[in-house]
């Protein structure tokens, strides 16, 4: 209807409708009981309290990222970047293709639907890539995360009774797990949809190396960032606006970013942190903060620094199942005590599964797979793990697909751990 409109004005209605209509079935299933939450919040605030009946509804496996892909269809037919598609087939495959459905990469309609037209590119090459990605996004997720997360779920679902050194312990692992989590399942539904010949958008670059939180948001889930850069910010005006108007679009973005992740305040507040942080950074950098040459130096070194603690204190909100639970881990971090004792607790018997959830074996590796997933991601950062491994010679790179398939085999924390994005 939109192709066919013999005008702009009902180009735009039949754009409205179907962006109402995809914004309402999202609505429905993932926040109207945190809309009625919060009027009864509001309400009770101004001492009149009222009481509204919750939905008892199961969430759509992957709703977001179908509803996002959707809309980003109708907008693309819209902007006549793309031509309608007449195949119904085709269009759900493009809507629900199985790789990224639950947690992403976001497809552009440009990118993806075109290939899935011409599905005959079943090449060699394309399966030798497919699985150095799906064997390095398993050992990120089995071995890593899964690993971490037996640590922080232990620690944050028990704040109230968590020392100094458990919280400083399970948020800076926390870090670690959420990116090993999110960009192991990147990387696997890269390598699956490879094995198919379809390319998907490269998702992670390294974002703990960011220089600044600008940066860190041009490397972190970089399909959904775009995604609101370009179906949010610019329709918004984007920075060719007025000074106060490009505040206002810059943090409304990333908010409506942190309720995209989930109907809870603590995402609210993570995503304003990084709205603020980037408009802070602005005024700091200026337009030179683009011109920040990479390499290592104090200065990098300090703004590296920055960041990551920026970073970091954005996580807690992310992480934590509430908003007190949040200030709460701010306020046992704070006071920092008792940690000479905590530290002694991690070497005796016992003392590191009753103090962080980890065996202190579990707590070394946790350490030393760290360790090895930055020496790597620094030496590949620039080529990618796909072009750093295929360019070896056959015997190294033999023992990378030996070696790799051991440590997840071995190292790996099998059972019912689900990806940490399947709850958005």
């Amino acid at each position: 209807m939109i192709e066919k409109a013999p005008d702009k004005r009902r180009k735009k209605l039949f754009l409205a409708l179907s962006i109402v209509i995809n914004f309402l079935i999202l609505f429905i299933f993932k926040y109207f009981n945190f809309v009625v939450q919060a009027a009864q919040d509001i309400s009770a605030y101004f001492n009149h309290p009222a009481h509204f009946d919750f939905l008892d509804i199961l969430l759509p496996v992957g709703i977001s990222f179908y509803t996002f892909h959707s809309i980003s269809y109708v907008i693309d037919v819209y902007r006549g970047e793309v031509q309608t598609e007449k195949n119904l087939f085709r269009f759900l495959l493009f809507v629900s293709f199985f790789p990224q459905l639950v947690a992403g990469p976001i497809a552009r309609t440009r990118d993806l639907l075109p290939q899935l037209r011409h599905l005959d590119n079943y090449k060699y090459e394309n399966f030798r890539k497919g699985f150095v990605l799906i064997f390095w996004g398993l050992f990120k997720k089995m071995v890593i995360a899964d690993r971490l997360a037996i640590s922080v779920n232990h620690v944050y679902n028990h704040v109230d009774q968590a020392s100094s050194l458990s919280l400083i312990i399970a948020t800076i692992f926390f870090t670690y797990q959420i990116y090993c989590d999110f960009s192991g399942y990147s990387d696997i539904a890269l390598g699956v949809s490879k094995l198919f010949g379809i390319d998907l958008m490269l998702n992670f670059r390294s974002p703990y190396f960011s220089k600044t939180v600008t940066e860190f948001w041009r490397r972190w889930h970089i399909s959904l960032s775009t995604w609101f850069r370009d179906y949010l910010y610019i329709p918004l005006g984007g920075n060719k606006v007025s000074q106060g108007r490009w505040i206002f679009n810059t943090v409304f973005v990333f908010v409506i970013s942190g309720l995209w992740h989930g109907a809870n305040y603590t995402f609210l507040v993570w995503g304003a942190i990084h709205g603020i942080m980037l408009v802070i950074e602005r005024y700091v950098y200026g337009r030179s903060i683009r011109d920040i040459q990479p390499g290592v130096n104090f200065k990098n070194i300090i703004r590296w620094g920055i960041t990551y603690i920026i970073v970091i204190i954005g996580w807690v909100f992310f992480r934590a199942n509430n908003i007190s639970d949040s200030f709460a881990v701010f306020g046992k971090i704070l006071e920092f005590r008792n940690v000479m004792p905590d530290v002694r607790s991690l070497f005796v018997p016992g003392g590191a599964e009753s103090l962080i959830g980890l065996k202190f074996y579990d707590f070394v590796l946790a350490i030393f797979f760290i360790l090895m997933l930055v020496t790597v991601s620094f030496a590949v950062r620039k080529s990618g793990i796909i072009n750093a491994v295929l360019n070896l010679s056959a015997v190294p790179r033999w023992a990378f697909y030996i070696g790799v398939t051991f440590l997840v085999l071995w190292f790996g924390k099998f059972g019912v751990n689900e990806f940490v994005y399947f709850q958005f």
